[in-house]
């Protein structure tokens, strides 16, 4: 199977191909040009694997959350170019991206997950390492960073996101200190595709006109509850 992999939810434009057991990546920090580069990026990627457009059989995106406007750009890439080949999409969450990175390459299996929002605001998220997939407890969701109930979070787990920048202001003030963060950590598309293979075998790949940003705006997360 080959399949194509988008995430542009946040500064980092990242994309990767994987043709039978070979992947080929083109991932880079582009702030705000994703628009300028991700179509001539793909196509780059095409052709270092030596396949068609046409040889794409799924295609795996970043839902979010993260930035509207690189959302947007991400599901307008993956509808256009998805609806053009008659492709399923699937689409993965952008924190349990993160979360498949940091078990993978830390081989933890308890990730804490904090982006920065706006605001300040996080989105947030808890996950936990099943047959080796990040599965998210409870629900991801939007927190005022000051609301994030940090005396109840189990923080042996790892952590990893920009946003624990905002709850470390929290922290001090309450003496309860994370440990272990690491703020700057950006998914790798090898995780993205596991995820995104695990989803699809799932039954939860759709046609591309259906693919949909999440920004999370409405829903509050749900924390982890500490080990007794």
């Amino acid at each position: 199977m080959n399949i194509l992999a988008i995430d542009t939810s946040t500064p980092v434009c990242m994309l990767g191909l994987k043709v039978g057991d070979e992947l080929f990546t083109n991932s880079q920090r582009v702030d705000r040009t994703h628009s300028k580069v991700v179509l001539p990026r793909i196509l780059g990627l095409l052709q270092d694997a030596s396949i068609d457009k046409s040889d794409i059989d799924l295609i795996v995106y970043g839902q979010g959350p993260g930035s509207f406007t690189g959302l947007r750009i991400g599901v307008g890439v993956v509808q256009g170019f998805g609806f053009g080949l008659g492709v399923k999409v699937v689409g993965v969450s952008s924190m349990a991206g993160i979360a498949q990175t940091v078990m993978r390459k830390k081989q933890v299996d308890h990730v804490l997950v904090a982006l920065t929002a706006r605001n300040k605001e996080v989105y947030f998220g808890s996950y936990s390492r099943q047959k080796d997939i990040a599965v998210v407890n409870g629900s991801e969701g939007v927190w005022e960073a000051s609301d994030v109930p940090v005396q109840s979070l189990d923080l042996s787990w790892s952590a990893v996101g920009s946003g624990w920048n905002l709850i470390d202001e929290l922290s001090d003030a309450t003496g309860v200190v994370p440990i272990g963060i690491e703020l700057e950590l950006e998914p790798m598309v090898e995780d993205f595709i596991v995820l995104g293979q695990q989803r699809a075998s799932e039954g939860f790949s759709t046609d591309a006109i259906d693919a949909i940003p999440e920004y999370l705006r409405e829903q509050v997360a749900t924390p982890p509850k500490k080990h007794s």
